[in-house]
């Protein structure tokens, strides 16, 4: 099983023999058109995935309903053959945006997907009713657990979750600097030590450079990745990548 962050931000590819996942894609320069003002983010290189990684794609999984996870745009690159796995607020957002693609929810129980288990598990608050983790094994039982916002510790706890590579955030980010829209550094490593990772790769990169009206209403503290680094294996940039065997 192979892993790539596909961009600078929070796109995710993971391949297993020769079929491979993309998770939240956004493979275009700008999230949203230019006159667009409640949120926008540009990057200069659309995606690091080469063509022959992005014919592997067999299938889409969507972990929100935000326009930075949702990026219909990006969605149509695709073959309306392709199929996505979401949730059902997803879904219904999907339907009414016209698109062709077979859609399905994913669940706690587990959806093979390209020769990979596949569970959505719960988040946690403010994104509890509109997000979800993700845990992904393969046949070798290694395992990747992705969650975009803020870990559900409680859950990952009692269902003593494990995972050899997490997917996490790590900038501190509050908006209306009260409701944390992400993980302080600190929480990100013990949801690291909490799951056994050994691995990190940290999603959702310098969120200040989101611009727009939402980002009047955040306070940002970004993580400092040496500091980090000192903890457990960081993986941080764009194109960086991690095989499991």
């Amino acid at each position: 099983m192979k892993l790539i962050k596909a961009d600078n931000y929070q796109t995710w590819y993971i391949e297993e023999k020769n079929k491979s996942i993309i998770i939240d894609p956004w493979l275009t320069n700008s999230l949203q058109p230019d006159k667009s003002f409640f949120i926008q983010r540009k990057k200069k290189i659309a995606t690091c995935l080469t063509n022959s990684e992005l014919k592997k794609i067999g299938a889409i999984i969507i972990t929100a309903p935000f326009e930075d996870h949702l990026h219909v745009e990006s969605i149509k690159f695709f073959d309306n053959k392709v199929p996505i796995y979401t949730s059902k607020i997803v879904k219904r957002f999907l339907l009414n945006r016209n698109i062709q693609n077979p859609i399905f929810i994913l669940n706690e129980q587990g959806t093979e997907i390209c020769g990979m288990n596949v569970k959505s598990l719960p988040t946690s608050y403010p994104y509890y009713k509109s997000t979800f983790s993700i845990l992904i094994e393969d046949k070798n039982r290694n395992k990747i657990f992705h969650e975009g916002h803020v870990v559900n510790f409680r859950y990952i706890k009692k269902n003593k979750i494990k995972a050899d590579v997490a997917i996490l955030t790590a900038d501190n980010v509050k908006l209306f600097g009260l409701i944390s829209l992400g993980m302080i550094s600190s929480k990100t490593l013990s949801a690291c030590n909490l799951l056994e990772s050994e691995n990190l790769f940290i999603t959702g990169n310098k969120p200040q450079d989101t611009t727009g009206l939402i980002s009047n209403f955040l306070k940002i503290n970004n993580y400092e990745f040496d500091e980090i680094s000192k903890s457990i294996k960081t993986y941080a940039n764009s194109g960086d990548c991690l095989e499991l065997n």
